[in-house]
């Protein structure tokens, strides 16, 4: 199935999109490239998450009047590391190299000059498959760390990618 940019929409994350978060951060395939282990720390995890729609500050990507993925600006609360954000984005595992990660990407990064932001920062295990995505969008690796994260008995470096926001 080809999902082309005409097809979905992008939104404003609403609070009702935890579900389908909680879902997508609890599936095996997915856990294993966030940094929560177990299906609780997963659940906690999209609760702080989705805690950010409440500032305008995460996108959903609807196909079908379903969500098939959410972007996400993890906002600063301190004024001297308010230019900077975290950014999380996660992808219904269905939708996956559809070009609906490149979407909320690119719609992110356009919408983070809202924030008065100078830069995004985004976290990645080895192997992820949104490696060659952030590559390709212009993403820089700042820095990596062997060995930072146990999964499945296999230890797996961090990687730490970084993009300037246009202004």
């Amino acid at each position: 199935m080809i999902v082309a940019e005409t097809t979905y929409d992008i939104r404003f994350t609403g609070p009702d999109d935890i579900r389908v978060l909680r879902e997508w951060l609890s599936d095996e395939r997915m856990m294993q490239w966030y940094p929560p282990s177990t299906k609780d720390e997963a659940l906690a995890m999209a609760k702080n998450w989705i805690g950010f729609a409440k500032y305008r500050a995460s996108l959903t990507a609807i196909f079908e009047d379903h969500p098939v993925g959410i972007a996400t600006l993890f906002l600063m609360p301190y004024k001297k590391v308010s230019h900077i954000s975290m950014l999380y984005l996660i992808v219904d595992p269905k939708y996956q190299r559809k070009g609906v990660g490149s979407s909320l990407l690119k719609n992110i990064m356009h919408y983070a000059k809202k924030f008065k932001l100078e830069s995004v920062h985004l976290e990645a295990y080895e192997g992820s498959p949104i490696i060659p995505l952030l590559m390709k969008s212009g993403f820089y690796e700042m820095f990596s760390q062997k060995n930072y994260i146990e999964f499945g008995g296999e230890l797996k470096a961090r990687f730490v990618f970084e993009k300037a926001v246009e202004v």
